[in-house]
């Protein structure tokens, strides 16, 4: 029993060690600013969710040697190719989490996967010293695990039946953390107010299983069973500002929503100030129009965004509403609410196989890609935005009927590799500025069209980025957005300080061109409000407060300052999207 023991404990040890090697790795690639006593600090909250994974890990080994010593027989090879497989395993989801984090701003999940294959570029939009830097972190650990680490695993002399079993319930106990009723979840690890030490503490492994393993992440969010109290929950449209006196068009007028990718606030300097500002064209459209300061996207991808304003459908969280276009095929997208007489396009220099966004546009007259741009200017995703906004504006021009066109630009995205253009050291920063002056060329071309004065321009983007701040998550300044109602159909020029949201342009658009007018929260009467939601929580933020419940620890990230509205919101779109057949 003494020998089961003592193997038991060696083994604890080597992967506290493991776990421990793997949280300075991930915590030297995201911070400048390393130091041991923080390091202790971050691995001592985090230990408990390591002890919960080496209970996992274990239960199997000790099941095989409780066999073992019931028949006699040696099993060391199961044992053997178990080891191997549970490492290689582990090593992967520790390799990639710190990059997983410092470029999408969560640990290792399975989200990454709809991004991959030719048509998604997805691994190619990573840097060549990402992978460097990971072979090496796995030949490593696969060169110590091959000489040390499987001997440790392996070396036992132990027959103790009983052991083993008793082992056993030390591991269940150990992956529970505890004799607590309750078994222990992410937040046992959150200890700070900096979210980088809170996910460097935390267990990729552990984080990883937690994510993938539950059966409803996909399904429609339910907060609420009483139906009574959603209602009381249900925010009223209400706004003591109307804006419609401003904007004055026709049933000729043209509409351009032009989506450029990745756009943060605060890299707009006409938003957000100096410190990253590379948008001087933006800066100077926004002194034009209606000028909307605290406007935030939906959520924090493309797929997501995009959704968001052809549908006016949020995403909740680690939902992907794209995968389920059976649902979407019941509602009116922002290509539809157009009279007939309208021509209406969608315009991006990519693949529209990428995360399934080629269901949102079903509905346009013209749709185009990657392959309908003539271009040899282009990278990993596609075709440059100068090329695409040329061939844009010249279709627009030549079109004669009135237009609503889409246009998504894309050289903003990683890896940045933007052509001829070195402004900034900066990848990211680079990128957009190189977006923003293929901005100013477009709307100069615009604007010398003679189209100009019959034109409606609406200037946002997808999402917001941890870029290049490297900011929580979660933070408002990750999702605020440029939003700019601009062209000759502008009667005055204002700058709007209360909160919107990326979901009212579809309800905007509907108002002053479509024939249901329903009259939702709309950009021409500002609600002083906004939903969104990131991989693993839902938010709401008014002029005045900000709610963020994070779905994974079903709590709130730090006192809510207002009544449960983001609750209530998301069950109510859940609702009404999947209706009756979820």
């Amino acid at each position: 029993m003494i020998q089961a023991i003592l193997h038991f404990i060696r083994t604890t040890v080597l992967w506290l060690l493991f776990f421990a090697v793997a949280k300075l790795f991930f915590f030297i690639v995201n911070s400048n600013d390393f130091s041991l006593s923080t390091f202790y600090t971050i691995w001592k909250n985090g230990v408990r969710l390591d002890l919960s994974v080496v209970g996992y890990l274990s239960l199997i080994s000790l099941a095989i040697l409780a066999v073992q010593s019931i028949f006699s027989k040696k099993l060391v090879s199961f044992l053997r190719v178990y080891w191997w497989l549970v490492f290689i395993f582990v090593l992967l989801i520790v390799a990639v989490d710190p990059y997983f984090f410092s470029y999408w701003g969560q640990k290792t999940n399975l989200g990454f996967t709809q991004f991959l294959g030719k048509e998604n570029a997805g691994l190619s939009s990573i840097e060549v010293s990402t992978y460097i830097i990971v072979v090496a972190f796995l030949v490593i650990a696969l060169s110590w695990f091959a000489k040390y680490g499987i001997r440790v695993l392996l070396t036992t002399k132990s027959k103790s039946v009983f052991g083993n079993l008793l082992l056993i319930g030390v591991s269940v106990v150990l992956l529970r953390g505890g004799f607590s009723k309750v078994p222990i979840n992410l937040s046992s690890a959150y200890f700070s107010e900096n979210n980088l030490y809170n996910n460097a503490a935390v267990n990729a492994v552990w984080n990883f299983l937690a994510t993938e393993f539950e059966r409803d992440k996909h399904a429609p969010l339910v907060f609420f069973e009483d139906e009574s109290t959603l209602k009381e929950l249900e925010l009223k449209v209400k706004s003591s500002t109307s804006l419609d006196s401003i904007v004055v068009v026709n049933d000729s007028t043209n509409v351009i929503l032009l989506v450029l990718e990745s756009f943060s606030a605060k890299v707009v300097g006409g938003l957000s100030g100096v410190t990253y500002d590379v948008t001087p064209n933006l800066n100077r459209l926004m002194k034009k129009g209606i000028n909307f300061r605290r406007a935030f996207a939906s959520s924090f991808r493309s797929d997501k965004g995009l959704l968001g304003l052809t549908y006016g459908v949020p995403s909740g969280a680690r939902q992907t509403l794209t995968n389920f276009p059976q649902h979407l095929a019941r509602k009116p997208s922002i290509f539809s609410i157009f009279p007939d007489t309208y021509h209406t396009s969608f315009g991006y220099g990519g693949n529209l196989e990428f995360a399934n966004i080629k269901v949102l546009f079903k509905d346009a007259t013209k749709v185009k890609s990657q392959d309908d741009y003539k271009s040899e200017n282009t990278n990993v995703w596609g075709v440059h935005d100068e090329e695409v906004f040329k061939q844009e504006l010249q279709e627009f021009v030549e079109q004669s009927k009135p237009q609503f066109r889409m246009i998504f630009s894309l050289s903003s995205h990683e890896p940045f590799d933007v052509p001829h253009f070195e402004k900034y050291k900066n990848k990211y920063l680079n990128s957009v500025a190189y977006t923003d002056s293929c901005l100013g060329v477009f709307v100069d071309g615009l604007k010398s069209s003679g189209k100009w004065k019959n034109t409606l321009l609406i200037i946002t983007a997808d999402h917001g980025t941890i870029r290049p701040d490297n900011a929580p998550i979660f933070d408002t300044a990750n999702f605020r957005i440029p939003l700019l109602l601009t062209g000759g159909v502008l009667l005055a020029d204002i700058s709007v300080p209360n909160t919107v949201s990326q979901l009212d342009v579809l309800p905007t658009l509907d108002q002053l061109f479509g024939n249901s007018k329903k009259l939702g929260a709309t950009l021409l009467s500002p609600q002083g409000r906004a939903f969104y939601s990131y991989h693993n929580g839902i938010v709401f933020v008014s002029d005045s407060t900000l709610n963020t419940y994070d779905i994974g620890m079903k709590s709130y990230l730090s006192p809510p300052q207002d009544k449960s509205y983001e609750k209530a919101f998301y069950q109510n779109q859940n609702k009404d999207f999947f209706g009756s057949n979820q």
